[in-house]
């Protein structure tokens, strides 16, 4: 047979197989060829599924004892401060800052090897009014089911600015002279700032209290866009979307007769004055605790109330913040319920996001504890890999209570008191 390249003398032998030898030698490497592709999609995944053993089963050690980034912190001037400590495997830990002087409380949870920067920066905020104050901070760190709490300190000396658009945080002057007061005359009146422990933030609050038998309203509070500042709408922007109203409530321990409704008037037609056959009225009513909350209600999630329960807008239907011409807040009780109080504080306008006073942050993520048992196992899970501060949901679907509803109450006209 003739010398001929390897691809010619083999297809040369196969031309003169036999049919049965043909269909075995191609079986062959058929199998062959099934059987490098099976061995090729074997490889191993060394990516485990499940926790790790060493973190179920390896001993629990502290490697590096908790540490703070700096001894003294000046959240007025932008600082943050940030701690760090080490353990031999995974574990669950609560992280504690406490005010010696306010009392106040920054509480936040993870479970990781290590705390740092990126999982536990304090940025001033609080998880448990008052705010803090320029003061001496304790600081601890314990790990659940471990016996020792490790210990330190910080001092703060200068607290986080309430930034945004601020009507009044009822410090000095004891009440901003724009506001247009209204009281009725009934008993133990008691619309004035205070500055009695629990606090919120600063040194003083607004207190409303009193009984009037004959209606609904005890008294409410007035800001015109045009005496706040002399700029349409109170400068805000035209996406309501983007727009936040804050402010922080309690009612008196023992009470829960008290409701503040919030009312937001605009000018639809711009001709400075609001209209109330033809123009958009939002509004919110809130029943306050007897702990100080804070209440961020996004702009465009507000809606027309009669009667307490939502209704069809009398304007154009369109949220316009930047036409808000006049912001109110009433103060209501039903009639035959007796003595009714509520404090409030910081009522601000913030933009892009809600306040930032109250709730400790995630890493750019709010952590609201969701009402939903299923929503609050998913994020049990979720919270395995990330801190989860534990604070209450800012109450955006108040707007939508129906619950024992308020007639309608018209502005009275008299006994107005002078700014």
């Amino acid at each position: 047979m003739p010398n001929l390249p390897f691809t010619a003398l083999t297809m040369k032998k196969l031309t003169f197989c036999t049919p049965v030898l043909w269909a075995r030698r191609a079986s062959l490497l058929a199998l062959s060829g099934s059987v490098a592709l099976f061995l090729s999609a074997c490889e191993r995944n060394l990516t485990p599924d499940g926790p790790n053993l060493e973190d179920l089963y390896g001993n629990f050690e502290i490697r590096e004892g908790l540490a703070v980034s700096a001894a003294t912190v000046d959240f007025s001037a932008g600082q943050t401060v940030h701690f760090t400590a080490k353990t031999s495997i995974s574990a669950d830990w609560v992280l504690e800052v406490r005010g010696t002087t306010s009392g106040s409380r920054w509480r936040l949870e993870g479970k990781s090897k290590e705390l740092n920067a990126s999982n536990a920066t304090w940025e001033g905020q609080t998880t448990q009014f008052p705010t803090f104050a320029a003061e001496n901070c304790a600081v601890k760190l314990w790990y659940v089911g471990q016996p020792d709490t490790l210990r330190s300190t910080v001092q703060v000396t200068g607290t986080r600015a309430l930034s945004g658009i601020v009507l009044d945080v009822f410090d000095a002057p004891a009440i901003q002279t724009h506001w247009t007061p209204f009281l009725q005359t009934g008993a133990n009146m008691k619309f004035t700032v205070v500055n009695e422990a629990p606090r919120a933030q600063g040194a003083s609050y607004y207190r409303m209290g009193g009984t009037v038998a004959w209606d609904w309203l005890i008294g409410m509070l007035d800001l015109f866009a045009n005496d706040y500042d002399a700029t349409d709408g109170f400068g805000l922007p035209t996406d309501a979307s983007k727009v936040y109203f804050n402010g922080i409530f309690k009612q008196k321990a023992g009470l829960s007769n008290g409701i503040v409704l919030l009312q937001f008037r605009e000018d639809d037609n711009g001709d400075g004055v609001y209209q109330s056959n033809s123009e958009d009225l939002w509004a919110v009513e809130l029943r306050p605790s007897a702990n100080w909350k804070l209440e961020s209600l996004k702009y465009s999630d507000l809606v027309t109330l009669i009667n307490g329960v939502p209704a069809s807008s009398v304007g154009n239907g369109i949220h316009e913040p930047h036409k808000l011409h006049q912001v109110s807040v009433l103060f209501l009780a039903n009639p035959s319920s007796g003595y009714a109080e509520c404090d409030a504080d910081a009522l601000v306008f913030t933009l892009n996001e809600p306040a930032k006073l109250y709730c400790a942050r995630c890493k750019r993520r709010w952590c609201w504890l969701p009402s939903s048992s299923a929503l609050w196992r998913r994020r049990l899970r979720w919270a395995r890999s990330a801190p989860l501060c534990w604070t209450p949901l800012p109450c955006r679907a108040s707007a939508l209570c129906t619950t024992n509803p308020i007639p309608t109450t018209t502005t009275p006209t008299s006994t107005v008191l002078p700014r």
